[in-house]
């Protein structure tokens, strides 16, 4: 299924128990949710696998791990750089930041309000649902952390009551949104900012998608995926090579039994996208493919 990203307004937002609008959120309509592992690109064209040089193979392996610890996304309590994090100090921070957006952006108590070139405003709403004697409470808390460097996309973030936080992407023309689960998910966007990869380093098999966030972003532009027998082989990120490529070591077999690592790179080209991998063997054993967006971007 392609996925199709549509404008984005507070009516879209479902309604808590309460029947209170929840405004923008991960599953409203036309958000393109990076987190979902089920994202395919319908048609998309299956990417080359090409011999990784032994030289690119050590220098891959021998990289530091990017793990959860080192965000690509910083969260708005180190942007906000507060003593003691705290709402007040936030909500401080955050006014600088929407007084430097303009009519761009602007919060309204409990409402955050994104509006675009399209004009189409993009709304999202801090609710709070109360705890009860037969059910948990929950809470979502938003955060305007204003232009992304290089894509230039608004950037919210999204504390959840039970989770760990999230980034809602907007590109600042058409108003499209993406999220990403910037807290349990790697998130790591390209030195450019016109790329983002996510995946999920802890539920097999391992599933990694690359964004678009260029001028007709945020879109879908390479998915990746190992066949669902690969329980064991466990993806470590190890950073962005350059602005159009970034490495891979999959870690395949039990860690108290004898593991294998596999060195992968993907890039894009003028070409399209391409993975190479120290064994192209290892590779087809564990059924790892990939496709990129017609185009190849």
């Amino acid at each position: 299924m392609i996925v199709s990203v549509v404008l984005v307004t507070a009516t879209m937002g479902t309604a808590n128990s309460a029947g209170d609008d929840k405004g923008v959120r991960f599953n409203t309509p036309g958000v393109l949710d990076l987190a979902e592992r089920a994202q395919k690109i319908a048609g998309g064209t299956a990417v080359v696998i090409a011999e990784l040089a032994g030289e690119d193979a050590a220098e891959i392996f021998s990289a530091a791990e990017v793990g959860e610890a080192q965000p690509g996304l910083r969260f708005s309590d180190d942007e906000f750089g507060c003593n003691k994090p705290s709402r007040k100090c936030s909500l401080e921070h955050e006014r600088k930041l929407l007084e430097t957006a303009g009519a761009t952006a602007k919060r309204d108590g409990k409402r955050l309000t994104i509006t675009p070139g399209s004009g189409v405003p993009v709304v999202f709403i801090d609710w709070t649902v109360a705890v009860t004697k037969s059910a948990d409470g929950d809470d979502e808390t938003h955060w305007y952390l204003g232009r992304m460097p290089g894509s230039g996309y608004e950037r919210v973030e999204v504390q959840f009551g039970h989770d760990a936080p999230g980034d809602f992407l907007i590109n600042p023309q058409s108003g499209k949104v993406a999220f990403v689960h910037n807290g349990s998910d790697i998130a790591a966007l390209s030195p450019d900012g016109k790329l983002l990869v996510t995946f999920n380093t802890l539920n097999p098999p391992p599933s990694i998608r690359v964004a678009a966030l260029d001028a007709t972003g945020p879109r879908l532009a390479l998915q990746c995926e190992a066949g669902q027998g690969s329980t064991h082989v466990t993806p470590v990120f190890k950073g962005w090579h350059d602005a159009n490529s970034f490495d891979l070591v999959f870690e395949i077999g039990e860690q108290s039994k004898s593991m294998v690592r596999l060195a992968m790179r993907l890039k894009q080209g003028s070409g399209g996208w391409q993975l190479a991998a120290g064994d192209g063997a290892r590779v087809a054993q564990i059924g790892f493919s990939c496709h990129a967006a017609a185009g190849g971007s």
